[in-house]
């Protein structure tokens, strides 16, 4: 299910704890890891015109930068052989996001591992985080990593219906299956807001109950709701609220589609949430 695991690091302290959850999940699964960063080139118009003492300062600067790349992957390297993980390494120049992008095509990784770094609320809407619009466009699974660590006794999964979150509904009973995971399906219904459709959405909500209680007749260890409200905020607060470890979202991927955005609620949720969320996209072979 989950042969390999790319986890994007950068040369700060960061990345441990992505590093952390990549042996768990790699115990259970008998995962590669496969650890990535990206040096960014600098964009320094006219390098060649500087004078030459400034020009090779710069160049120096990269030269270090590189070393202690190698430093530090081989020392997370040596940390993973020693909990008897299979991993390799591989530093990439050029853009972060879409080097890290480019990566894992060549690779087709089940997961992509990241560490969520403190952006204040400006830097957000103004780029986002590398571990926002690596999650937002990759084809592939992305786990950002919020809080020091994370473990997998509660996991709550935002469900609408759709086949995206039955999939990933699915994806985390595999989880719950090795980590003994218990299970918190949440529906947020946003439909108050067509009043004018009430008898008919008495009789849809009437459906929706019906279907919730019938995942929990199906599947152990799960609890279901249905909340009224604006889903993002629904799913995080009721997350929180049943001290899950960690959110999982379903978004489809069609095979005609590359690097396309997620959706609105799930950035929300990916933004906001205080615990870890996980996209998961399917279909994307």
């Amino acid at each position: 299910m989950l042969h390999n695991l790319v986890v994007p690091v950068d040369l700060t302290d960061t990345g441990k704890k992505a590093l952390e959850v990549a042996v768990k999940i790699s115990k259970e699964f008998n995962s590669k890891v496969w650890i990535i960063t990206v040096l960014e080139k600098p964009n320094i118009p006219f390098l060649q015109d500087l004078p030459e003492e400034e020009r090779n300062a710069i160049l120096s600067l990269n030269e270090k930068l590189k070393s202690k790349a190698i430093e530090t992957l081989e020392s997370y390297k040596e940390y993973l052989k020693t909990q008897d993980v299979d991993t390799e390494y591989k530093i990439l120049e050029g853009d972060t996001v879409e080097s890290i992008l480019d990566f894992c095509e060549t690779i087709a990784p089940d997961l992509i591992i990241m560490p969520s770094h403190r952006k204040s609320d400006i830097e957000l809407q103004a780029i986002g985080s590398v571990s926002l619009r690596v999650a937002s466009k990759s084809k592939y699974p992305v786990l950002v990593i919020k809080g020091s660590s994370l473990n997998f006794n509660k996991i709550a999964v935002a469900y609408d219906f759709l086949p995206s979150s039955q999939e990933a509904l699915e994806f985390t009973l595999s989880l719950s299956k090795h980590f003994g995971s218990k299970i918190v399906v949440i529906h947020a219904d946003n439909d108050r807001n067509y009043s004018h459709l009430k008898s008919v959405l008495e009789k849809v909500r009437q459906h929706k109950i019906e279907k919730l209680q019938q995942l929990k007749n199906l599947y152990e260890n799960i609890e279901v709701y249905l909340t009224e409200g604006s889903p993002d905020k629904v799913i995080i607060e009721k997350a929180v609220k049943e001290n899950a470890d960690l959110i999982v979202v379903g978004k489809r991927q069609s095979k005609e589609e590359k690097r396309t955005f997620i959706g609105s609620t799930s950035y929300k949720i990916l933004k906001d949430s205080p615990i870890s969320v996980l996209i998961y996209r399917g279909n994307h072979e």
